[in-house]
């Protein structure tokens, strides 16, 4: 593909690109390798600030730099990697490559930097700087798919524009010394809703194919009755829980949501999924959700400290999810097959103790400090054999050629 081959309408040169780095070939190249590391050097980050072996975001508050450099720094990278890959799928049109996604990556970068060293007289630039990035991507999904006229799919766009809404919130709030819970609440939410609206495609669809690849009967058929159920529950659940974190309305919503979660996952679930590493970390990913929920009422109820279903959800749920999808999606853009080293089959089930040694600290007010460290070291561990598997092939594998790729899923935001 040449360089005129290679140019839109507007003039941005993208595609597939075939020359120049590899790691800008493609739109979830640099941000899956980005969100992983990030993942990594902020939690080692925090580890070292709660045992106060280092000081950082003083002016912004160390728990809240935390909390908004996972919702707002890393979940963002896998969400913009992930859209790179299913947008151009779509609108049909070629995704961005070469400078124009390096200068996208580069302001995400310079984000994660500018909230390192964000102090008094610079705050408002910093923060500008971070939250750009939302705004941005969401303009060239927006453009996107006013070119190819689907707006139908403009689903992706909702949920980047409230995030950016939610950052701003969260930024004024944390510097104004608020309460960012409320904010951190709606971001995690947004993640939520967002795997409940394309799980009920994706999950039933890999599943399938991996069912007929071992000669076993197919799912039963979706249930859109249901699939509508759980997004209008759990939608709701989530608005209540956003502004009223406690009290019996709360708690009632977030059983009757998990409960259809619940219903859902069963009508996935088979045994022998357990043979299928990938399979089987989505679906206990998207089962966490149903449990996250369950920790929502249980704290509404206050018999669960506040942090405890947000890190159920946050560590387990969504985490898990994207960390299953970035394995699967690196392997078919890259022609590997879908069957999973043991570095990858390892990485989820470390990522889900570090979730597990996180609740446990809530309930260890004694050794609070030693779990919270414990289960930040499993979480780098689940990143150090994602990337010990997938960097090579994020930084130096094009597709081979010699692999035809399968169709690519098109998930449905309706």
């Amino acid at each position: 593909m040449n360089d005129k081959e290679r140019l839109t309408r507007g003039g941005i040169p993208r595609g597939l690109g075939r020359d120049g780095l590899v790691l800008l070939s493609y739109g979830f190249r640099p941000f899956y390798l980005g969100a992983s590391l990030w993942a990594i050097a902020a939690v080692t980050i925090w580890i070292c600030a709660m045992n106060g072996w280092l000081e950082v975001a003083q002016v912004y508050g160390q728990s809240a730099w935390h909390a908004h450099e996972l919702l707002f720094g890393f979940m963002p990278a896998v969400l913009v990697g992930y859209l790179m890959t299913t947008v151009p799928n779509w609108t049909g049109r070629f995704p961005l490559s070469g400078s124009p996604l390096g200068g996208l990556a580069f302001i995400w970068t310079a984000g994660r930097i500018s909230m390192l060293i964000i102090a008094d007289t610079s705050a408002f630039i910093t923060l500008l700087i971070d939250w750009i990035f939302l705004p941005l991507f969401a303009y060239f999904c927006s453009r996107e798919v006013w070119v190819a006229k689907r707006i139908a799919d403009a689903k992706p766009i909702l949920c980047l524009t409230s995030l950016a809404l939610i950052n701003a919130g969260f930024h004024i709030a944390a510097m104004n010394g608020g309460d960012v819970g409320g904010w951190a609440r709606a971001s995690l939410s947004v993640y939520v809703l967002l795997i409940t609206a394309t799980a009920s495609k994706l999950i039933p669809s890999f599943t399938n194919n991996w069912l007929a690849q071992a000669g076993r009967p197919r799912l039963a058929p979706a249930n859109r009755m249901i699939d509508r159920l759980v997004l209008i529950a759990t939608l709701l659940a989530a608005m209540i829980w956003i502004f009223e974190p406690f009290g019996p309305l709360t708690a009632i919503m977030a059983v009757v949501a998990a409960s259809l979660h619940l219903v859902r996952a069963a009508r996935w679930f088979r045994p022998i999924i357990g043979r299928s590493s990938m399979i089987a970390a989505m679906q206990v990913s998207y089962f966490l959700i149903a449990v996250g929920l369950m920790g929502i009422a249980a704290t509404a109820l206050g018999m669960l400290g506040p942090l405890t279903a947000i890190h159920l959800l946050a560590i387990g749920a969504v985490t898990g999810m994207m960390l299953a999808i970035m394995m699967r999606s690196i392997r078919l853009h890259t022609g590997r097959n879908e069957k999973f080293s043991w570095c990858q089959r390892l990485s989820v089930p470390c990522l889900l103790i570090a979730a597990s040694l996180r609740i446990t600290a809530d309930f260890s007010p004694g050794y609070y400090s030693p779990f919270i460290s414990a289960s930040g070291l499993f979480w780098i561990a689940a990143f150090v054999l994602f990337l010990g598997d997938n960097a090579g092939l994020l930084c130096h594998v094009q597709r081979q050629g010699a692999r035809q790729p399968s169709s690519p899923t098109r998930i449905n935001m309706r």
